[in-house]
């Protein structure tokens, strides 16, 4: 039971310190290449390139992993990429269109791999761990909240020159906390793992189910960050309010995360999943009916009813649902659909809301988009239950 728990604190520490350092290129990215000279229009070629790259990195890692049983080596490797992606971007103060290409490819591609690579080891390390995933991840999320001051910290004293070298210490950390952590725990099979077996996971309708509510919703969630973002600025937020938004989102996650062993003893995970998809559209229809910034934040509050439950219920429900000799694929495939895919799909979409109608306009179609996954989560739990 102590090696146990042990084994936990470590995985949590390592969540907490690598989600430390990703606060650095996924904040700092934007405000960094704006100030070399790039308009939002090259920056989102760059990013589009970068999101189509993940979802290809994605679906072959996952498949190499459980072909060759090892998750470890490919989470170091991938975060060893990634730093450097992550450093050569940053140092490069001058605009260079295809230079920024090839390091955004390493940097984000790399950065959105490793983050998947360690939620799927998490999930394989030990089953007392994988019940207790949420609580893990939380420790993600505190490091995020800790990753803000850091960044404030080093911008005020040192400068964005600093921000390279910061990850790099930061990275070097983790890598020094995963080369005692044991790898996942992986099925042994007396015939190699080819690529027409991932058929199993494409073929399997409860699977696919999961993944196409996870879309939908992910969708929704993400768009958080570009429709919400908007509507702040049309109603003249204060930078305080744009960051208490963020900050208290992030906040009022912990608890159900913590407790999220104990929501799946108690309720159904595809109930719970339901449920989260219920909350977005109720928070969403907030968002477009809040008339002030202050009543944006409260809107906002309800991340801790939607996020939380939709991360812990759909990774017990992928692990459940996924073969258990493809189980890394099962978990890096459907964050390419709902990650990769959604994010590529969602500003395509938003844009062309507001175009048609505006903002609140916009808030409103998306909190209706909800109804396609709850429909999906009943015919689910209709199929479990025949």
């Amino acid at each position: 039971m102590l090696k146990k728990k042990g084994l936990m604190l470590q995985l949590m520490f390592v969540f907490f310190v690598l989600f430390i350092g990703f606060y650095i290129p996924m904040t700092q990215r934007i405000p960094f290449l704006k100030s070399i000279g790039y308009s939002y229009e090259r920056m989102n070629i760059i990013f589009s390139i970068q999101a189509a790259l993940a979802f290809v990195y994605q679906l072959v890692f996952g498949y190499l992993c459980d072909k060759y049983r090892t998750i470890k080596k490919f989470f170091i490797g991938a975060l060893i990429v990634g730093s450097i992606g992550t450093y050569l971007m940053f140092t490069a103060t001058q605009e260079a269109f295809y230079f920024h290409i090839l390091t955004m490819a390493l940097m984000g591609s790399f950065i959105n791999l490793s983050v998947g690579l360690l939620d799927s080891w998490a999930l394989e390390i030990d089953p007392e761990i994988q019940r207790n995933y949420g609580a893990v991840r939380a420790m993600g999320t505190l490091g995020w909240i800790v990753g803000g001051f850091v960044v404030t910290l080093v911008l005020n004293y040192f400068g964005v020159g600093s921000l390279p070298l910061t990850y790099l210490i930061l990275t070097g950390i983790v890598l020094l906390l995963t080369f005692n952590l044991k790898d996942a725990i992986k099925e042994h099979r007396s015939t190699p793992l080819r690529v027409k077996d991932m058929k199993q996971l494409l073929f399997s309708k409860r699977y696919m189910i999961i993944v196409f509510i996870l879309l939908f919703a992910m969708m929704v969630a993400n768009s958080d960050g570009l429709v919400v973002v908007m509507k702040m600025e049309e109603l003249s937020a204060t930078a305080f309010q744009k960051n208490f938004r963020f900050s208290s989102q992030a906040l009022v996650e912990l608890p159900l995360l913590f407790l999220g062993a104990k929501l799946l003893d108690r309720f159904n995970p595809v109930k719970l999943l339901g449920f989260a998809v219920v909350m977005y559209a109720v928070r969403f229809i907030g968002y477009a009916f809040a008339p002030t910034a202050n009543w944006m934040i409260v809107a906002a509050l309800m991340q801790a009813l939607t996020f939380p439950i939709l991360m812990v219920a759909s990774k017990q429900l992928i692990f459940r649902e996924s073969p258990s000799h493809l189980r890394s694929s099962g978990q890096l495939f459907a964050l390419a659909i709902y990650n990769g895919l959604g994010t590529t799909m969602i500003p395509l979409i938003t844009n062309a809301l507001i175009r048609i109608g505006g903002i609140n306009f916009t808030l409103f179609a998306l909190a209706s988009m909800m109804i396609i996954p709850f429909v999906l989560v009943l015919y689910f739990l209709k199929i479990e239950n025949a």
